[in-house]
């Protein structure tokens, strides 16, 4: 899916993603879980890989965060696996991670995030959309020219993630998109199920061995990667990031 058409199918995937966020009996849920996504017609556009399926080419799951994060805290680890579906190989990945808050309330100053990739650990670009997301793209500070991931294939991104002593606590919810960047452009190729978790001050109890939770949840603010990017205007912001990168 082209990323300045993301808007126009707003209506077309708020609906689905209503239906697919609705808790289901067998859902995979638990850290490392995560849920296909339902198939939309725009994924047919989608480039990498022959184009004609209606699955997303790149399979994606986040798993083994934390449940809990302290304000202040050293980062700790999560880990987005990707899956290339299709039988070339796939280029130019961008994750997109859109975290969103109950009380809209969490800023960019708040997060400090960074991820590994071929060449060392590279910045994670943190802005606030329009709806108080925050739309976290992994351009490497415009220094990152993509994951690559061969026919088949398969890879896992380290993750890491900390709060600043001053950001607000409560749950959060972390959602991700993937993006094929093409030239000043690029293709929505993939998702994740969200990642819940909680920040929390250093003072604050903690239930030994507590997982975070990934998968179907019923926050009413927590509507998933999809209606996050495509209605908050985060995959254009994501865009902008990294047409930035090309200019």
């Amino acid at each position: 899916m082209r990323l300045r058409k993301a808007l126009a199918l707003t209506a077309v995937l708020s609906a689905a993603l209503a239906a697919a966020t609705a808790p289901t009996a067998g859902a995979d849920i638990g850290a490392g879980g995560g849920r296909p996504a339902p198939a939309l017609p725009s994924r047919a556009q989608a480039t990498c890989g022959d184009g004609k399926s209606t699955a997303f080419p790149i399979g994606a799951r986040i798993r083994g965060g934390p449940a809990v994060y302290r304000a202040g805290a050293a980062p700790q680890t999560w880990f987005l696996d990707l899956t290339n579906t299709t039988n070339s190989e796939c280029t130019a990945i961008h994750p997109i991670v859109v975290f969103t808050d109950k009380a809209r309330t969490l800023r960019p100053a708040h997060l400090r995030m960074e991820f590994d990739a071929p060449g060392g650990t590279f910045p994670v670009s943190l802005e606030r959309s329009d709806r108080d997301e925050i739309i976290a793209v992994f351009d490497g500070g415009d220094a990152f020219p993509g994951f690559a991931v061969g026919p088949g294939g398969s890879m896992t991104v380290k993750v890491g993630l900390s709060f600043a002593p001053d950001a607000p606590l409560g749950e959060v919810v972390a959602d991700a998109a993937l993006v094929q960047r093409k030239g000043d452009d690029g293709d929505w190729i993939g998702e994740a199920g969200g990642y819940q978790f909680s920040v929390e001050s250093p003072a604050d109890p903690v239930e030994a061995g507590s997982l975070a939770h990934t998968g179907p949840r019923d926050w009413a603010y927590g509507a998933g990667a999809v209606a996050a990017l495509a209605t908050g205007g985060g995959l254009l912001l994501g865009a902008r990031r990294l047409r930035r990168s090309v200019s």
